[in-house]
């Protein structure tokens, strides 16, 4: 009877995590270069269910009567690195990294990713973010973080009257600040969320820059925002699909409730 029980809570948590994941999902559909995360439902192993036989010695005849179901959990989520739209905002530090063409990984059938690195207290991370701006020391930044060059280095301008070719060579006041870097990760899979839109890798390994890479195309456009590739009506569609399952195994559960309350109340009455 309690199989029941546990199968109906699981899908409640699963749900809930859904839920988390949507709501960060739309918070975020606002937000320069954000990634709108996925997460799929797996089923636990069903369990298979015998009857053991009443004339036959005990557990040496079992008919088999059914599988039950064990419950449902959330996969680890995980980033859709798809491109956002863009936006033309004519501002020097909105500069959106494009994607012309990025190998495909051969294992998992997913396209590479490409970044910006920075230099962060914990080490290099990676952003997607199209925001930039100069901190006190006129570097350029990403939410604080400075910008790494081809060579490993901050790029200093005087101010905001500066220019980006296509490749990424910045350019001030009539000379060449650096080249801003570009990393690729060939299986996004070995990425993972640090928070204020950043990644890191999972084996603590840098990316490997795709600047002279000839199996990557890219360019960077100044004046260019990229929007969050956040689906805000199908995110709102699939909040509406998991509170309604939510809600339906909550009353599962309130059904198993009332049925306990019966059998422990009720029939030894009998």
């Amino acid at each position: 009877m309690l199989k029941g029980l546990y199968t109906a809570t699981s899908a409640m948590i699963a749900q809930q995590r859904r839920t988390e994941m949507l709501s960060n999902n739309i918070a975020n559909a606002n937000t320069s270069g954000y990634k709108a995360e996925q997460g799929s439902m797996r089923a636990f192993p069903e369990m298979l269910l015998s009857r053991i036989e009443a004339k036959s010695p005990a557990g040496t005849s079992k008919t088999e009567i059914g599988s039950v179901n064990t419950g449902v959990y959330m996969q680890e989520l995980k980033p859709l690195f798809t491109q956002g739209s863009l936006k033309s905002t004519d501002q020097p530090t909105d500069i959106t990294l494009i994607e012309n063409q990025v190998p495909v990984n051969a294992e998992t059938n997913e396209n590479a990713a490409l970044f910006y690195p920075v230099q962060t207290a914990n080490g290099i991370r990676y952003s997607k973010s199209s925001t930039f701006s100069l901190n006190e020391n006129n570097q350029l930044t990403i939410n604080g973080n400075t910008i790494l060059s081809t060579t490993g280095q901050p790029i200093t301008v005087d101010n905001e009257n500066f220019t980006v070719s296509e490749n990424g060579t910045v350019t001030a006041n009539g000379r060449t600040a650096g080249q801003i870097d570009v990393r690729m990760a060939e299986d996004v899979r070995n990425l993972k969320k640090d928070g204020n839109d950043l990644y890191s890798t999972a084996d603590g390994n840098d990316l490997p820059s795709a600047a002279g890479n000839n199996q990557v195309s890219y360019s960077l456009k100044q004046g260019v925002s990229e929007l969050s590739n956040v689906d805000v009506t199908s995110a709102y569609t699939e909040m509406t699909e998991a509170y309604r399952s939510f809600e339906a195994n909550q009353k599962v559960i309130q059904a198993y409730d009332k049925s306990m309350d019966k059998a422990a109340n009720e029939i030894g009455k009998i």
